[in-house]
């Protein structure tokens, strides 16, 4: 069991590191010409440009409810982890 929830928790690991550049990605860019729009421009403003460390922290936060979710066996710890992760998203896009 010990080594079924390592083998788990490796793989989470690995998917964090490969997926770590795309996540703190601060600017993907969103330049147009005078003129021209782009009907994700404000996607990309709002949802994928980092304003300061309390986007960051949010983040963090939301990650960590995610692993808690996934790999604590307590039912009261999932629940609240999965609550604090749908607060963290919804703040996110608040601010």
């Amino acid at each position: 069991m010990i080594r079924q929830t390592l083998d788990r928790l490796r793989g989470f690991v690995v998917a964090l590191l490969v997926l770590a550049p795309a996540i703190a990605a601060a600017h993907p860019g969103h330049y147009h010409p005078p003129g021209e729009e782009d009907e994700f421009d404000q996607l990309r403003a709002d949802y994928f440009h980092l304003h300061g460390y309390l986007e960051v922290g949010l983040l963090a936060l939301a990650v960590v409810a995610a692993g808690l979710f996934r790999f604590h066996s307590n039912r009261k710890v999932r629940v609240g982890a999965a609550i604090v992760f749908g607060g963290s998203l919804a703040f996110i896009a608040a601010f």
